[in-house]
């Protein structure tokens, strides 16, 4: 798999929160800040399991598909091979 890159606005973001938390001198602000990223963290990550998630039950869903597709056209040319090579009844 690729590597997810960032976006032009999320390097911005990412900087101009940088330059904040570094020029901040009220504690009770950085505690704040630090609160809501973690917070927003949390909703990243749930968001990423949720959408894994549904991403195996789609390829699962594609595997079964597959492999039932499979299995009729083995049948059907175990049932057309059978017909063909059994002599007909007089």
């Amino acid at each position: 798999m690729e590597p997810l890159r960032k976006g032009l606005e999320q390097s911005f973001e990412s900087e101009r929160l940088s330059r904040w938390i570094r020029d901040c001198q009220d504690i009770e602000e950085l505690r704040e800040a630090a609160l809501a990223l973690v917070q927003q963290l949390d909703q990243q990550k749930s968001a990423r399991a949720w959408l894994a998630s549904r991403a195996s039950d789609s390829e699962n869903a594609k595997l079964k598909m597959l492999a039932e597709l499979i299995k009729r056209s083995g049948q059907q040319a175990d049932g057309s091979e059978e017909s063909s090579e059994t002599p007909p009844e007089q």
